[in-house]
């Protein structure tokens, strides 16, 4: 323990503790298969005979001692795959899981990276690929659906049930030493801090979180994936229009008999990122008085006495104006939290159908 060479040790040692004895032991069994201190075997011969092979092996080392577990139901687990005998023969496998198990997995609204939730049901999927014959699969395929949808609060478009394509590396030789020449002119006009010269996209051309102010002092906070200067477009042409469900500043004035501050309408972050954007509209929604609208992204009571009392740090945004009230730096990408996991402690079986 502590060396990067122990597992090594380990593994050599193993392996020739069982040469040594599988070929001293008077019989053996027809299939042995071990991964880490884990053991599957097929014994073809009788229970006796079992019992002294087990007996065998705890007589080789007397640091080293195997415990045994037997099919039931002509079945077994091994790691996390269930193997059962078939009438034809041939063994049938699908996933395994352990009595204990409460189909419990990241869940969809922790304050995660949407990379990191994603690879939840990714994973899933492909294990039930890898891990299960074709007489199983839509089963495993439909357990993993219903735990995460139900259970984890994943939405069901975020599941691809689809077979997970395998990536091939197509790049030729000319490819990689293309790539390694851009990475050599891209690091070194970094550190020269060499940057293209490029036309800077005003801030009401570029998306992000936004406000509306109405008269009565409340706002509207709202996101845009295209440019402010469209999506304000759009919410006023829902006031002439008269279609005010479509826009929750403008059926609160219309309801209240209020007037909309069009003119000190402005973007207060430019924010490209979806994610991120859902974030600091949330956090906008919670830090200023706004109207009856949409909360957004859900934020844990937690965060609101730091919310409210701590200001926002970040970049500044271009063009804004000192007597604004609104925040005029952007907040980071993510929440930090910490999410605890059960554990499970396992033991060493060495498994004989």
């Amino acid at each position: 323990m502590g060396s990067p060479l122990s597992p090594i040790i380990a593994n050599i040692f193993m392996e020739h503790f069982e040469t040594q004895a599988l070929q001293s032991s008077p019989t053996r069994p027809s299939l042995w298969l071990c991964y880490v201190d884990d053991t599957f075997v097929i014994w073809p011969h009788s229970r006796s005979e079992l019992d002294l092979f087990l007996r065998h092996l705890n007589q080789q080392h007397p640091n080293i001692q195997f415990t045994m577990e037997i099919e039931e139901d002509n079945s077994i687990p091994f790691l996390d795959v269930l193997v059962k005998k078939t009438p034809s023969g041939f063994p049938s496998h699908q996933v395994y899981r352990k009595p204990t198990h409460t189909d419990r997995y990241l869940h969809y609204r922790s304050h995660h990276h949407p990379s990191v939730q994603q690879s939840v049901p990714n994973a899933l999927i492909r294990r039930a690929y890898q891990l299960s014959d074709q007489e199983h699969l839509h089963k495993e395929i439909k357990h993993v659906t219903h735990a995460l949808t139900t259970i984890n609060k994943y939405p069901r478009r975020k599941i691809r049930t689809l077979p997970p394509s395998k990536k091939t590396n197509n790049s030729t030789p000319i490819d990689q030493t293309l790539h390694q020449t851009t990475y050599h002119c891209r690091t070194t006009l970094h550190r020269e801090d060499i940057s293209p010269a490029t036309d800077k996209i005003p801030t009401n051309k570029q998306p992000g979180v936004y406000k509306i102010p109405c008269d009565c002092g409340k706002i509207y906070i709202g996101e845009t994936g295209r440019n402010f200067d469209t999506r304000l477009k759009e919410h006023k042409t829902c006031q002439q229009q008269c279609d005010w469900e479509k826009s929750a500043i403008v059926k609160h004035a219309q309801k209240e008999d209020h007037h909309i501050d069009w003119n000190n309408s402005q973007l207060i972050s430019s924010i490209p990122q979806w994610h991120s954007r859902r974030i600091r509209e949330a956090i906008e929604i919670n830090r200023h008085n706004t109207i009856p609208q949409d909360t957004g992204l859900h934020i844990n009571n937690i965060w609101l006495p730091v919310l409210h009392n701590e200001p926002i740090s970040g970049r500044k945004q271009p063009n804004s104006t000192p007597n604004s009230t609104s925040p005029s730096e952007t907040l980071p990408a993510t929440l930090p939290t910490r999410v605890t996991t059960s554990r499970y402690n396992l033991r060493p079986l060495t498994r004989c159908p």
